[in-house]
């Protein structure tokens, strides 16, 4: 499986409502949305808003906003790597995204061979 399958895998696993409402206590707004009060900084009136038609959040008092992994990676302060890890345990994709990174890393190896080959260094 490659890495873009894989991503494909999790967004289509993982409802970003389903997500966010273990961090923020969502209602139901108008349409497909729902709202809440921020994570990213103190309100009293909700401006915190998710849109299930294509995924995203955004909040209209701070400007944050993005996809589910850009939301992970801010609540939780997690790189790109580990957000992903832990939205996979999350969708329980956990061996396939291993797989994909076993796969990565093999494929670095290959090209570094390849370039230690090119340049003559020989590893010891």
């Amino acid at each position: 499986m490659d890495f873009d399958m894989f991503l494909d895998q999790l967004k289509s696993r993982l409802r970003i409502e389903d997500v966010i409402s273990e961090y923020v206590t969502l209602r139901k707004g108008s349409g497909s949305r729902f709202v809440g009060l921020c994570p990213f900084h103190s309100e009293k009136t909700p401006s915190f808003t998710v849109f299930t038609d294509d995924q995203h959040f955004y909040c209209f008092g701070c400007g944050k906003g993005g996809d589910l992994i850009t939301f992970i990676r801010q609540i939780e302060n997690l790189d790109y790597m580990d957000a992903l890890r832990l939205l996979a345990d999350k969708a329980y994709l956990e061996s396939l995204y291993r797989q994909g990174a076993e796969k990565a890393a093999a494929m670095a190896n290959r090209t570094l061979r390849k370039v230690h080959k090119k340049v003559g260094f020989v590893p010891r």
